[in-house]
């Protein structure tokens, strides 16, 4: 199994009562420019806390962003040092403290690809969930698995495309997705057999399953997969939550099938 760690997403933390400074540098993407700024920045003693380095709308050019402490630093004289780096072509530099927070103030939409992300915090997003099935009961899990199953449909033809796999490799092609996406901590195809219409898949420390609950919680995530299988197996299919961590379990496992049948539309 690959290595995994929590990623500590540097746009949004306490300040701890310090003074921090965001930068941002659009630099020539070869080897050495990271290192160069980073070595000039050590000789003047100022301490990278953390950041990000990542594409920018051209091939040749890339962004580096990351926060300092930046008690005692003259803005100014900081801008003028990494500007005199080799290959620097825009250095930005912003006070980033707004109350006891410090919050990014450089990056706006996030993408990943092509496309943009929109980030939830997940506690808040299993209230709103917990909030639809206090009020519609069952009604209000069919809902938001529909969310789900209606995304799983989608997203199967376009990850089927933009990966080129089939079957079980694009099946974990995709739980990669959604570890990415911060849905799950990781997932695992158990079993898989597109002739029979059977998937089985176990996904540890889901964001719906936060929570103690005496039944299975993960509606969404059953739908999403319950939606992908259905377009793989080119057939309705319904999923089952089996077991569940809000219950106590290790992990959530979702059996999907085919359905034993289906309505015709008249």
């Amino acid at each position: 199994m690959e290595h995994r760690h929590n990623l500590f997403f540097p746009r949004l933390f306490e300040s701890g009562g310090k003074r921090i400074l965001e930068i941002s540098i659009l630099a020539e993407n070869t080897p050495g420019r990271i290192a160069e700024v980073s070595s000039a920045l050590a000789d003047k003693g100022v301490n990278i806390l953390w950041g990000v380095h990542h594409a920018s709308d051209r091939p040749d050019v890339a962004w580096w962003c990351f926060f300092i402490d930046g008690e005692g630093v003259d803005e100014g004289e900081l801008r003028d040092l990494i500007s005199g780096v080799r290959g620097v072509r825009e250095v930005h530099i912003s006070e980033a403290n707004l109350g006891d927070m410090v919050v990014d103030v450089h990056h706006g939409i996030q993408l990943l690809g092509p496309d943009a992300v929109v980030e939830m915090r997940a506690g808040w997003l299993r209230n709103v969930f917990r909030e639809a099935y206090k009020r519609w009961g069952d009604d209000g899990k069919r809902m938001v698995e529909f969310l789900g199953l209606y995304g799983g449909r989608k997203s199967y033809p376009e990850w089927r495309r933009r990966f080129g796999l089939e079957g079980k490799a694009l099946a974990e092609a995709a739980l990669n997705v959604i570890v990415v996406l911060g849905w799950i901590e990781r997932g695992e195809v158990v079993e898989l057999d597109v002739k029979k219409s059977v998937a089985r898949v176990r996904l540890w420390n889901t964001f719906e399953s936060g929570e103690p609950s005496p039944e299975p919680v993960c509606h969404f995530l059953k739908g999403v997969l319950t939606g992908f299988f259905s377009e793989m197996f080119g057939t309705p299919c319904f999923g089952r939550e089996v077991a569940c961590r809000a219950k106590g379990d290790e992990y959530c496992e979702f059996i999907i099938t085919k359905k034993p049948f289906t309505f015709s539309r008249g």
